[in-house]
């Protein structure tokens, strides 16, 4: 399995830039060297940049004959996450990291612009677009949207990698590919006393844990078995000392979902719920639900398109079609408001080590699966573009 298109110095040339984005990590709404650094790879390959915001950006390159317009999307965040790896291109920033893959998608898709420029005897334009913030809601595709980035745009499409699949195999989604990711806000206030005397007190901690517990019926007394869903409560702070009793507590927590009946059901059950607990204990609260980004929903043509492609690069008994991820992506609007698809990417890889889940402070990439994400990007935007 070897990619057709990838020679040897393209190859060395994105392993290079990877390592430069990887050891030079920014947060999201602050990647001014990482959308300096990709304006400078642009200008280089003889196309001109432009910027919508602080440190979104995009470039068109046309064929030479005219014709549809394919979108290709890369984002360019990282996370604030100490890295723990060894490797020699450790970020130098320290507490902020490339935990997710962002700088391999970033060079991936200049990797597709080496490509397109090289061999520019094709129908229509290919965008290049390299988005801010995809870590931080609300994202930088609105803003890229709203910029007019998708003007005169006929399909969009886009690709994560991922450790979970292994590096040389692909996951497609026909349809549901990533969930609906909701963030919820509670404060429940009691009133404080000391420990040794609670029916002076009214704990704000019994009622929070009795919320916790409850909020979990939701999903097995409340929502369809066959609709997926999940609530999580990923904080609670409360207290001051062992021997206070809590006047207030707090929590926040995450909704993923993939139906807007579903969300609806569930934002209206958690705050049900508080309300009768907090009755029944006496406190007081204040909730506040959040919708985050909406769920990827593919456009089924598109996907069959990267699915064929991918089976020619890696292999028909290589590309999987695992259930929908219930992690949130903002590309999710660019299909909104034209047709496209979101694949999966394997960079796994036992041998190598290369084990640790997106968002750790140990996860890595096998560079070597590198070349077929661009390769595939590339064959599926030249598909498109021919029909």
């Amino acid at each position: 399995m070897n990619s057709a298109l990838v020679d040897s110095e393209l190859e060395n040339y994105m392993v290079k830039t990877r390592r430069y984005f990887h050891e030079n990590p920014e947060l999201s709404t602050r990647e001014t060297e990482t959308a300096r650094r990709i304006e400078e790879e642009l200008r280089s390959m003889g196309l001109n940049p432009i910027r919508i915001g602080r440190t979104n950006l995009y470039a068109d390159i046309k064929g030479m004959y005219p014709g549809k317009t394919v979108a290709i999307r890369a984002d360019i965040d990282a996370l604030p996450v100490a890295e723990e790896n060894t490797v020699e291109y450790i970020s130098k920033n320290k507490g902020v990291m490339h935990a997710c893959g962002h700088d391999s998608h970033i060079t991936m898709v200049l990797g597709v612009g080496k490509l397109m420029t090289k061999y520019r005897d094709f129908k229509g334009t290919v965008r290049l677009l390299f988005q801010s913030s995809e870590e931080l809601p609300p994202g930088g595709a609105k803003e890229l949207i709203n910029g007019g980035a998708l003007k005169d745009v006929d399909f969009v499409i886009g690709q994560h990698v991922e450790s979970r699949v292994p590096s040389g195999y692909a996951a497609v989604f026909y349809h549901e590919a990533m969930a609906n990711a909701d963030e919820f806000r509670v404060k429940i206030h009691g009133v404080g006393g000391h420990g040794s005397a609670p029916q002076e007190a009214v704990d704000a901690i019994i009622a929070a844990t009795q919320f916790v517990s409850l909020a979990q019926t939701i999903i097995s007394r409340k929502v369809d078995p066959y609709m997926p869903a999940v609530v999580t409560v990923g904080t609670l702070n409360a207290g001051y000392r062992y021997n206070i009793i809590a006047a207030h507590a707090e929590m926040t927590g995450t909704v993923r979902t993939f139906h807007k009946n579903v969300q609806d059901i569930i934002r209206k059950e958690l705050e049900h719920i508080l309300k009768g607990v907090c009755e029944a204990t006496h406190t007081k609260y204040e909730f506040q639900y959040i919708e985050g980004y909406p769920a990827l929903i593919n456009h089924e043509e598109v996907s069959r398109v990267i699915e064929e492609v991918a089976q020619d690069v890696l292999g028909k008994d290589r590309v999987l079609h695992p259930n929908p991820s219930m992690g949130g992506e903002d590309f999710a609007y660019y299909l909104q408001e034209k047709p496209g698809a979101f694949y999966f990417l394997g960079v796994g890889n036992e041998k190598k080590g290369i084990i640790s889940p997106q968002h750790s402070p140990t996860y890595n990439i096998d560079e070597d699966a590198m070349k077929y994400g661009t390769e595939i990007l590339y064959r599926t935007a030249q598909k498109l573009l021919s029909r």
